[in-house]
């Protein structure tokens, strides 16, 4: 029982130091070189530490990232979640962020997006696969493997809310929440890390597609708004958002029927009945005290840099 207390308390001290130095080294960095200054943040801040922090431990690489092959079919089933939950998680982040701007002004964030196939290749590296590799060997593969103990449930929960406030921003809070609910349940029904990893590449290369073929026409889509604005009357919006409504609930419908079907874990049992007993364990809190931190600087950095 201690082993995964002291499991805990060390995830999240790393969580601090690597937040920190994402902060600060990686903010540093990226402001020099953009790319550059990424995937030094992704390999040499996230994910050369997390993996000396396993070795540390004693702890066996391979069972803790639970570095297990899937299917073909897995895979395929892993991209088609991920697709349909994208505009679940953007729905999410929007409303949060329409409730937010009713009553603060946030500075909007301008993130690059390529503009020519070279750059977009280049970006799919970068943006897309590195994070998707770094990122989820320190929260689906250590932080997860360490909170594991209280129960499937409340692991991914913590987990994917600690992946959220990793980003540092309100403007991308509730969609990685949102997402990384989704890789956690992935990891469980497949025991393999390497879901988690397809999908958050799979996630960030979208945005990535879209940003590119707005970039290369959204010239298009101005000159049509531009020929159809006369026409357009006030039930528009009232349809537009019915219709978008009812595509999320299908995307949701969607996605959790792909979930059923994508694997089904034998250790959630064991996980899950013995969760109450092992939280009630922890009676001190200093675990999470590292976490306290984080949610202080993230307070901070958001009301000085994105609320005006």
């Amino acid at each position: 029982m201690r082993r995964y207390r002291s499991s805990i308390l060390g995830s999240n001290i790393l969580y601090l130091i690597l937040g920190i130095s994402l902060l600060y080294i990686g903010g540093m960095v990226q402001r020099q070189n953009i790319y550059l200054g990424l995937l030094i943040t992704e390999y040499i801040l996230i994910l050369l530490p997390s993996l000396l922090y396993i070795k540390l431990r004693g702890d066996s690489i391979k069972k803790t990232l639970k570095l297990n092959m899937i299917t073909f079919k897995q895979v395929l089933m892993v991209i088609g979640i991920t697709i349909f939950t994208y505009p679940i998680a953007i729905f999410c982040q929007v409303i949060f962020l329409g409730i937010l701007t009713r009553f603060v002004q946030v500075r909007p964030q301008i993130v690059p997006m390529p503009e020519d196939g070279f750059q977009y290749l280049v970006s799919f590296l970068i943006i897309a696969l590195s994070p998707g590799i770094c990122e989820e060997v320190m929260f689906r593969g250590v932080m997860l493997n360490s909170y594991e103990e209280l129960g499937y449930k409340k692991s991914i929960i913590i987990t994917s809310i600690l992946f959220g406030m990793f980003h540092f921003t309100l403007l991308n809070l509730v969609g990685p929440i949102v997402l990384g609910i989704i890789f956690g349940i992935m990891v469980y029904k497949t025991k393999s890390i390497f879901s988690s990893i397809l999908a958050h590449t799979t996630n960030n290369g979208i945005a990535i597609t879209l940003g590119y073929m707005l970039n290369k026409y959204g010239y298009l889509i101005d000159e049509y708004m531009d020929e159809t604005s006369m026409s357009v009357d006030s039930s528009i919006p009232a349809r537009g958002i019915a219709i978008m409504l009812g595509f999320v609930f299908i995307c949701i419908i969607i996605v959790t029927i792909l979930l059923k079907k994508l694997g089904f874990s034998e250790n959630e049992n064991r996980f899950y009945e013995g969760e109450e007993a092992v939280f009630n364990d922890f009676k001190t809190g200093i675990e999470y005290i590292p976490i306290l931190i984080i949610i202080g600087i993230f307070i901070y950095v958001n009301w000085k840099y994105v609320l005006i």
